[in-house]
């Protein structure tokens, strides 16, 4: 008889964990007002500190700016005159638009006033030469020049009010020689008209302009709220557990550690849901107190349809994202060996979710519907295009217009998007936190912490993943800066990138952390014999040759012909360098260089770090993926990504096979050369001035059918020869 307790289903296994972690959250009471009620009060001091400011200013448009003043210096016989006669103008006049609210004007001798002009002391200075009051009474026109000061420029300002004051003065001008023909001054207003009904107070104050900005500003807000109230549940359902030493009986469960780490995501998805909860209570109550102290004449400039629209497609879109800050949270607090040292990543991880956030806010950014597909940047984009349907002319919309012109439409298309990119961007982030949690390297790290800041570690066969992702990101801040100080010269700024920002750090970086070369970098031969050997490389060579052309006649298929600015800049200065430098220079400089310091740098180091010691079938996987995504945001060209990540994948499947990095250098240069033997096959026609590259054009047919094949070939050939090496274990 088996007296041994029932083993309990999957679904019971994940609800257990999932429970008893909120448990844990809950009797924290500290996160728990940090987390759920801080955001609460965060809202209406946020509302208070800019409410009397804003309310003032739609009460009273002057007392949001400075008064405007003008100093003016008159010179001349007729000065004196035409002094008197400005300061004499009527009221009605000097109410026209852009008059200054305090006006000085004074007679000036011609050195005092040449001098007050060069130094600034003055906004303008007149001359008024004999008969210029003269001609203002007779029937002619009156020139006179308004000179500047040279020390600074005037602004636009300055020039309105200089402007508005000779027009007032050309009116009474004008009238004054009406009255002398005995015309009425009538004729010079031939139209009267008033306005009547309506509810805008006088000067038609609205808050179209402040509402795009606050409703961006919240949503901003609230994503970084919900990745801040994913964090610290996290924290705890994982480093806490390692600090604890609870996470080893929790492995030794009767589940699985995808199971584990889905209990523990459904645990911090329900604490991030109700983070979310918490904001938007938060939000509608600071909007509806805010509301009644605005002024009745404030129109927002939004209907309740359009609010109800954005609310709508905010909600999925946000829950969604709730999914993607619990998952990104485990997957970060996963590689950490206590709770401080994951709080110590909640920074860069707040600045790179502000960083997204953020972007959404930019001008035009909302036109394509891809950008949904970006985490945090696409819930707010997609949001914020309900609301604002001016910053969305994307076609991609279901609805019809309504009578203000607004099409009443809801981005579906969008919101699907964003909806699809979050469940796989959660998933991939599961699959790397079950990998994490039961890597050994991670999960029994040793006392790496508690050694000098100064003191160098112990020698280790590969970088661990956390020095991969600091090495990414240290390399593409380093790409970023060292645009600035890089020469005009292409062939020096190539040597210069790669040397310094990617080629440098990383030998530092690999001495310092006593790594071994030739395991992390792959150092061996891609097959046990020297014949398959180069039959591996070669077949490298064909795959790498064939994805430039595919990928390129997929590009030109997507998006045609055009391109942004800076990618057309790119694309003629390095078509320019290849066309006007000897061969073996070009080739040195845009395929070998390249293909050595990136393939050492992405398919060594980093993929080596992100795949570690054991490498199981998943882990090698996602390491792949990650590389690639990395590779492809190093390249800064969003038309060029899709491909970037392409080649970043089959190189990262060429090291991972083989074991070796030659075979990606090898595919990486033919890659690369492509555009070479491109070059010398159109010759200067290629160059014309519509077009921007050999590229721009749609590729033949033969050309995409040849290197299908090419590409087709060179990965058969390439998994035979190394078909023992895919077999054998991997170096310790």
């Amino acid at each position: 008889m088996n007296d041994a307790p029932p083993v309990p289903g999957r679904w019971q296994a994940v609800r257990a964990i999932a429970r008893r972690d909120l448990l844990e959250f809950v009797r924290d009471r500290r996160t728990l007002f940090v987390t759920l009620l801080m955001p609460m009060a965060m809202y209406p001091v946020l509302a208070l500190s800019s409410l009397l400011s804003v309310r003032s200013s739609l009460d009273d448009p002057g007392a949001a700016r400075p008064p405007s003043r003008l100093v003016l210096a008159v010179s001349g016989a007729d000065a004196l005159p035409l002094v008197a006669w400005v300061r004499s103008l009527p009221d009605t006049v000097e109410s026209r638009a852009g008059w200054p609210e305090q006006l000085e004007i004074e007679a000036v001798a011609f050195d005092a006033a040449d001098r007050m002009r060069r130094e600034g002391s003055v906004d303008a200075w007149i001359e008024a030469p004999r008969g210029t009051i003269a001609g203002l009474d007779a029937t002619g026109t009156v020139s006179l020049e308004v000179q500047l000061p040279d020390v600074e420029e005037v602004g636009s300002r300055a020039r309105d009010h200089v402007t508005a004051v000779l027009r007032g003065l050309a009116d009474d001008a004008r009238r004054r020689r009406m009255g002398a023909a005995g015309l009425p001054e009538s004729v010079l207003e031939p139209v009267a008209f008033t306005f009547s009904g309506g509810t805008a107070a006088p000067g038609g104050l609205s808050l179209r302009g402040v509402v795009p900005i606050a409703a961006g500003a919240v949503l901003v807000l609230l994503a970084l709220l919900m990745a801040t109230g994913a964090f610290y549940p996290a924290i705890d359902a994982i480093a806490g557990e390692k600090e604890r030493g609870t996470i080893e009986t929790l492995l030794m469960a009767p589940c699985s550690p995808g199971d584990l780490v889905l209990g523990k995501f459904l645990a911090v998805l329900a604490v991030t849901l109700a983070t979310l909860a918490a904001n938007v209570v938060s939000i509608a109550l600071t909007m509806t107190v805010l509301l009644r102290f605005m002024p009745a004449h404030a129109a927002l400039g939004l209907d309740a349809g359009t609010v109800a629209a954005a609310v709508v497609v905010a909600l999925p879109a946000f829950v969604g994202l709730a999914a993607v800050a619990a998952a990104m949270s485990l997957a970060v607090t996963a590689a950490s060996k206590s709770v401080k040292e994951a709080q110590n990543t909640l920074t860069p991880v707040i600045l790179l979710v502000s960083g997204l956030a953020g972007a959404a806010l930019l001008p035009g950014l909302g036109s394509s519907p891809w950008v949904a597909a970006v985490p945090f940047t696409g819930q707010v984009a997609v949001t914020r295009s309900v609301l604002f349907e001016a910053d969305d002319p994307s076609p991609r919309r279901v609805g019809r217009a309504d009578e203000d012109g607004r099409d009443g439409s809801l981005p579906l298309v969008p919101l699907a998007i964003t909806l699809v990119s979050s469940a796989l961007v959660s998933w991939l982030l599961l699959r790397a936190t079950a990998l994490v949690v039961t890597d050994e390297e991670i999960l029994f790290r040793g006392p790496d912490a508690v050694t000098s800041g100064w003191s160098r570690p112990m020698p280790r066969a590969r970088p661990t993943a956390w020095q991969g992702f600091g090495a990414a990101l240290a390399g593409f801040a380093a790409l970023w800066y060292v645009q600035g100080i890089a020469p005009a010269d292409l062939a020096r700024a190539i040597l210069v990138q790669q040397a310094v920002a990617i080629l440098l750090p990383l030998a530092l970086l690999a001495w310092w952390q006593r790594v071994d070369a030739s395991t992390t970098f792959a150092l061996r031969w891609p097959a046990p014999d020297a014949a398959r050997g180069l039959v591996a490389t070669g077949a490298a060579a064909l795959a790498g040759g064939g994805l430039f052309f595919l990928g390129a006649a997929a590009l030109l298929a997507a998006r045609g012909t055009g391109m942004s600015p800076e990618a057309e800049a790119l694309s003629r200065r390095l078509f320019g360098f290849m066309r006007d430098t000897p061969p073996w220079q070009a080739a040195l400089l845009v395929s070998v260089v390249p293909a050595l310091v990136e393939e050492t740098f992405f398919r060594g180091w980093i993929l080596t770090a992100f795949a570690g010691r054991s490498s199981p079938p998943g882990r090698r996987a996602f390491a792949n993926v990650a590389q690639a995504a990395l590779f492809a945001l190093f390249h800064m060209l969003p038309e060029r990504m899709p491909q970037t990540f392409a080649l970043g994948l089959l190189l990262g499947w060429l090291t991972i096979r083989s074991r070796s990095l030659l075979p990606a250098v090898v595919g990486h240069a033919v890659h690369n050369a492509m555009p070479l033997a491109l070059v010398a096959w159109a010759g200067d026609a290629a160059f014309d001035a519509e077009l921007v590259s050999p590229l721009s054009a749609a590729l033949p047919t033969e050309i995409v059918a040849a290197a299908a094949v090419a590409f087709a070939a060179g990965l058969g050939a390439f998994v035979g020869a190394t078909a023992e090496s895919a077999g054998s274990p991997r170096p310790r």
